[in-house]
């Protein structure tokens, strides 16, 4: 378990590669400009970090992990819309978060990682032939929401959460009939 004063040093770094990367391409940041950003030691940085990848891996593992907890099984759309809409309200609460590593990273790796996030917390496996063609829906499915979400991130939240989320699963609904 880290102490206090670790949690705060890695929380100042990663604020620090936020920050440049709000500025700057994650291929032109340097531990230098991180260190003088953060007001830190390249050697503190190396204490817990082999590179500025290392500090961006950690900022997305944290925020994949807080995720909203998804519905129970089998529940009625209704629920469902509502688990879409909270989780549309931590994109909302998260949006320096999600604007840099979605929008301005542009970052496939870190798209792929949601997906699976997704796919884990949320999807219902299914069984045999059907299953397949059934998680092959759902991959289609979170990766469109993925890039309408993108637009709704790039355009500052032009629709409220709610109505978003019933946007979504309207459109997310044909692509998993039949």
């Amino acid at each position: 378990m880290e102490n206090r004063r670790v949690r705060m040093t890695k929380r100042m770094i990663q604020e620090a590669v936020l920050e440049l990367l709000e500025t700057t391409g994650p291929d032109k940041l340097t531990v230098t400009d991180v260190c003088q950003r953060a007001d830190v030691n390249r050697s503190t940085f190396y204490a817990y970090y082999t590179e500025i990848r290392d500090v961006i891996r950690e900022i997305e593992d944290d925020l994949l992990q807080r995720l909203p907890e998804p519905p129970p099984a089998q529940v009625p759309d209704r629920q469902f819309q509502e688990a879409l809409t909270a989780f549309c309200d931590y994109v909302q609460r998260n949006e320096r978060l999600f604007r840099i590593l979605i929008v301005q990273r542009d970052s496939r790796r870190f798209n792929q990682r949601l997906v699976d996030a997704v796919m884990e917390r949320y999807a219902r496996p299914a069984a045999g032939p059907a299953g397949l063609r059934d998680r092959y829906a759902y991959v289609y499915c979170v990766s469109g929401v993925i890039g309408v979400m993108r637009e709704w991130i790039e355009g500052r939240f032009p629709m409220a959460s709610a109505e978003f989320a019933a946007l979504l699963l309207k459109m997310s609904a044909g692509a998993t009939a039949g």
